[in-house]
């Protein structure tokens, strides 16, 4: 029998209040933990994938940038930035066709690589994540120029920043690549 007060007698089966408030104290913690280490993974996972595409997007970036660069027929002409470099000419050394005659600008508010073909084009983004690029431009002697008629070599300079810091060390990961790319047709 129970009395008024919520003892319980030798005979009643269950718990009493007292066992009850610990178990669930203790199944509390249990869930608190699981779901701190469960939004920790989750966390190390964002910043994971966040990296891969820094890492995928820099990596692109940097292949269109050079396959333009090498192209047959290049007239490369430097734009009022450093990290813009108007591009004339393909691999089938025709500079007159439509799309052929290309921008490759970085903009800095977006993050973004773009390729801006002239006349009717629009602004087409390569890559994101990239928060640096520069061009330089170099003569036959290995001195930089500002003269498109002497540009020999283009150092093409690439930084990809992830966005999300490392959960662990709170720093945000980054990566430079760097190109020199040889004009074919000089």
């Amino acid at each position: 029998m129970q009395s008024f007060f919520g003892s319980r007698t030798k005979q009643e089966p269950g718990f009493t209040m007292v066992e009850f408030v610990i178990s669930a104290v203790i199944l509390l913690l249990i869930s608190a933990a699981l779901f701190t280490i469960l939004a920790e993974t989750q966390r190390s996972s964002s910043y994971q994938t966040e990296v891969q595409a820094v890492m995928d997007n820099t990596r692109i970036a940097m292949d269109t940038v050079e396959g333009y660069v090498r192209q047959a027929g290049n007239d490369p002409c430097r734009a009022a930035a450093d990290s813009t470099l108007r591009d004339k000419g393909d691999p089938d050394g025709r500079t007159d066709a439509a799309g052929e005659d290309v921008t490759i600008s970085y903009d800095s508010a977006t993050s973004t690589v773009n390729i801006t073909p002239q006349g009717a084009g629009a602004v087409q983004p390569i890559a994101n994540y990239i928060s640096a690029f520069t061009l330089q431009y170099f003569d036959q002697n290995g001195i930089e120029t500002a003269v498109g008629a002497n540009v020999l070599k283009i150092k093409i300079t690439m930084t990809g920043t992830t966005t999300l810091a490392n959960p662990q060390t709170k720093k945000t990961f980054g990566q430079t690549v760097t190109s020199d790319v040889q004009i074919a047709t000089r």
